[in-house]
């Protein structure tokens, strides 16, 4: 049975690549000092369109008492990233995930998940998936920008939090 956020028709139509728009992890990168920035920030930096700095500011003001005043932001909940998504007025809508916990290829290509932009929590690691449809789909965080999800690496760790993004600067024509 497909996986489909309510309200949101199928069809690869929906999904679009990258545009000239988008930021990618180099950015962030250069953006971060020229470090390997960390997950969290570095997606909601992706899905705003704002910067590394600008997503960690916005985690601050989520929950002031759990993240740092200054620096970076290194462990992030996920409520926060949405939180985070809210503070900037992007819509998503948070799907459940199945029990037990599919491997992100196996949701990508078993589950028919819809095409579209994804918010994703794969076991220790935040980041955007792109989904294409017909199984293809591709991954963009902080060390990789629209790599093709396959059965190597990140495609074998487990889903545990999944939100359809349906605002924001990456479903933007």
């Amino acid at each position: 049975m497909p996986i489909r956020a309510p309200g949101v028709p199928a069809g690869p139509h929906h999904a679009r690549a990258v545009s000239a728009h988008s930021r990618g992890h180099e950015q962030i990168a250069r953006e971060a000092g020229a470090q390997v920035p960390w997950c969290g920030p570095a997606a909601l930096a992706l899905a705003t369109g704002r910067s590394y700095h600008q997503a960690c500011e916005i985690l601050r003001r989520s929950a002031p008492s759990w993240y740092p005043a200054r620096g970076e932001v290194v462990t992030v909940y996920w409520r926060d990233l949405l939180t985070g998504l809210r503070e900037v007025s992007i819509a998503f809508d948070p799907i459940t995930v199945p029990e037990p916990s599919p491997t992100l290829l196996h949701l990508v290509r078993e589950q028919n998940l819809s095409p579209g932009w994804y918010l994703t929590r794969v076991t220790d690691h935040f980041l955007l998936l792109c989904c294409h449809g017909f199984g293809l789909a591709c991954v963009h965080d902080n060390r990789r920008t629209g790599a093709v999800l396959t059965g190597q690496g990140i495609g074998r760790r487990k889903v545990t939090h999944l939100a359809r993004l349906l605002g924001g600067p990456l479903l933007r024509i």
